[in-house]
């Protein structure tokens, strides 16, 4: 309050840190009622000052926790990496046992045949040696079968050897080769191919593991354009927990006797339909069936009902990738608890762009 009331005075008070301004004479009313505007502009002031304090210490506690997700959410994605590796390296582990099982067979023939050609051939140089005059009709008749067993033998070896170089040929087809590139495929020969990888990868791991495959397949549906690397190792994964879940019910039904007075009998059923523009495939297991509880968790990332170890909960997911999201197909399952699972997958004949 000042008798001053030139505007360069006003200036002045202000400029010296005055917040306001009345002159002489006054009116008290006005004067509190500054007075009480101000306090409350001071109040107002204070509480402005904490709360940008606090919204300070907000944004700094919201970077540092930015800062931590984003550390948290590289940790995720690169145990997501690993667990993806492992899952590849499962089914790496799956087509390895197959392929040593499928190339096993023509190359015990070829040995067996190679051995017996060469104890022929030592016998009948032996029969040769011994002999100091011309050979007889006996002997003649003798060098006669056993040449005709050596030719015999080798047809054998070329026939094995044809087979074990089919095995690869196919493998290098449907598996390895044309990695993630569409190219028409046999979808009969690739299913019956997976069926035969995954069954004798469980047969390696047990020798007792018998299962009675009946194939149905459609002859008339011919090629479709598929990534057929990827859709064989789909096809892998259901077949290969068709067969877990039949050995975990012989397992658990071994030596006991069903209701209808019979040995329990892993079978397997595999069906392919043409549909037209589309094809169904169909694997049905009587095994030991899916709860259901977990029945719509089953495609779910990382959800398994193997024991710790066993499984990493990515096969039926990785499967539920390829055939919906690559290949515009669908994947459903119809299970019974404790007498059948059965996997149903359409395919479209042509991948769409």
């Amino acid at each position: 309050m000042t008798a001053l009331s030139d505007t360069t005075d006003k200036v002045k008070g202000f400029s010296l840190g005055a917040v306001d301004y009345i002159t002489k004479p006054f009116q008290q009313e006005e004067v509190l009622a500054r007075v009480r505007l101000h306090m409350k502009l001071h109040v107002l002031t204070k509480t402005l000052e904490q709360q940008n304090i606090f919204l300070k210490n907000e944004i700094e506690q919201r970077q540092e926790a930015e800062v931590q997700l984003q550390q948290t959410l590289q940790q995720l994605k690169s145990a997501q990496k690993q667990i993806i590796a492992k899952e590849k390296l499962a089914s790496l582990g799956t087509l390895t046992a197959g392929i040593a099982h499928e190339l096993r067979n023509p190359l015990n023939f070829v040995k067996n045949y190679a051995e017996g050609s060469v104890e022929l051939t030592e016998e009948l140089l032996a029969a040769i040696n011994n002999r100091s005059s011309p050979p007889n009709a006996d002997t003649l008749n003798y060098i006669k079968l056993t040449l005709t067993d050596l030719r015999d033998n080798a047809l054998s070896i070329h026939q094995h050897s044809r087979r074990a170089e089919s095995v690869i040929q196919s493998i290098m087809q449907h598996t390895w080769a044309g990695r993630g590139q569409r190219q028409a495929s046999d979808l009969n020969a690739l299913l019956d191919q997976a069926v035969k990888l995954a069954y004798h990868s469980r047969r390696v791991s047990d020798k007792h593991f018998n299962v009675t495959i009946h194939k149905d397949y459609d002859a008339s549906i011919g090629q479709l354009e598929v990534v057929g690397a990827d859709l064989n190792r789909a096809f892998i994964n259901i077949v290969d927990n068709a067969c877990y879940a039949l050995l975990h019910k012989q397992k658990r039904s071994q030596q006991e006797l069903s209701h209808e007075g019979q040995i329990f009998a892993p079978t397997l059923w595999v069906k392919t339909q043409n549909l037209g523009e589309t094809v169904e495939i169909r694997i049905r297991d009587n095994g030991v069936g899916i709860p259901s509880q977990v029945i719509e968790k089953i495609f779910h990332p990382f959800f398994t009902t193997k024991p710790t170890g066993e499984g990493t909960g990515l096969g039926l997911s990785l499967t539920h990738d390829i055939i919906v999201g690559q290949h515009g197909g669908t994947l459903q399952v119809e299970t019974k608890p404790g007498a059948s699972t059965e996997f149903i997958i359409t395919l479209p004949r042509v991948l769409s762009a």
